[in-house]
């Protein structure tokens, strides 16, 4: 049976009119035709093309819109967007659309100004009212899954299809948390080793393959997870 929480998201982008698929812990369930563990968000990705049809497609259903911005050594915070021509897109990776009654909740900083701090109530998400969006990049028919290292992935093995909803590949979600704040981070450090653990053996031949040459590009000093593979 799939997530409620998937149909609801496939439902509300259905009939935007550009790409979208499932991502992360969702999508790699998707995949394995099962539930596997709790989720602390839902993931949905578009391209950057898309961006601002995202946003107006969000705001037209009621969600308030927040680009992520990013800060060393913290969690970082978020920026409200105005609409979808707020100029704050112009450099916006992701997004996040919440609800009331999300989990996440922005909250002013003490010291004020238009990025805003957020706290987490649970680290679990159980009703649909909260969506973080990463606008990944497309050359062609290529999906870009590391620009700077030249790891590509052709379209049609890039997102893939289960009963009407698209979501992104197996192999591409485990290379995208690959970098090791995925295996240390008190958020990641357990479910990233879990989910390679159940995904790994049902991944393909072809797609090992690409699995294994990605990180060794990427990683080319050596990666834990490439004994498991090989």
């Amino acid at each position: 049976m799939m997530d409620r929480l998937i149909t609801q998201g496939n439902t509300l982008f259905a009939n935007c009119g550009f790409t979208y698929y499932i991502c992360g812990g969702f999508a790699l369930e998707l995949f394995a035709g099962k539930t596997m563990r709790p989720h602390s968000d839902l993931d949905i990705s578009a391209f950057q093309e898309n961006k601002r049809e995202a946003v107006a497609l969000f705001q037209q259903d009621g969600w308030d819109v927040y680009k992520r911005v990013f800060e060393p050594g913290s969690w970082g915070g978020l920026t409200p967007l105005a609409d979808e021509n707020d100029s704050k897109l112009d450099d916006a990776r992701t997004i996040w659309a919440i609800k009331q009654g999300s989990h996440l909740i922005p909250k002013p900083r003490v010291e004020g100004g238009d990025v805003l701090d957020f706290e987490i109530s649970s680290h679990q998400q159980t009703d649909f009212n909260f969506i973080e969006m990463v606008f990944d990049r497309r050359e062609g028919n290529n999906f870009i899954c590391h620009k700077d290292k030249d790891v590509v992935r052709d379209m049609d093995k890039a997102i893939l299809c289960r009963d009407g909803v698209p979501y992104l590949a197996p192999e591409i979600i485990l290379f995208l948390k690959s970098p090791q704040v995925y295996s240390t981070h008190e958020i990641h450090r357990e479910k990233t080793p879990a989910d390679f653990k159940a995904i790994m053996p049902l991944l393909p031949d072809e797609s090992r393959r690409w699995l294994i040459d990605a990180l060794d590009i990427a990683h080319p000093d050596g990666y834990s997870w490439l004994d498991g593979l090989l």
